[in-house]
């Protein structure tokens, strides 16, 4: 195999080659702080919110558990998909079938999550 081939394959493949914690850090940590955000946010907006009136604020805390269910549902589907993308590179098979599946199953997920 050659030199370039290699260090594409590494390259490609960090959770292969990456030390677990360095890992864990770099993989865990956005998604720990885009939570932080959103918990965040919607304090932020039922303050803001109960300033209007109190049904604003009643319509706002109902409206929490679906946006939960949404984001829930979409974590699920990415999570798929990742199960799906780590067994195509551990067979070396990353071929076009797996792109195809990835955008078909994503494409809902993004539609859901940004709704």
């Amino acid at each position: 195999m050659s030199k370039e081939k290699t260090q594409t394959i590494t390259e490609e493949n960090k959770m292969g080659v990456m030390p677990v914690n360095r890992l864990l850090i770099t993989m865990a940590l956005p998604m720990m702080i885009s939570m932080l955000v959103q918990a965040l946010y919607n304090v932020v907006d039922s303050i803001f919110v109960s300033r209007i009136s109190e049904d604003a604020l009643t319509a706002v805390s109902m409206a929490f558990p679906m946006q939960n269910l949404l984001i829930g549902l979409a974590t699920g589907i990415a999570v798929g998909m990742n199960a799906l993308v780590s067994k195509a590179l551990g067979e070396k098979k990353a071929t076009r079938q797996i792109t195809w599946r990835c955008t078909v199953f994503f494409s809902p997920s993004a539609a859901i999550f940004c709704s």
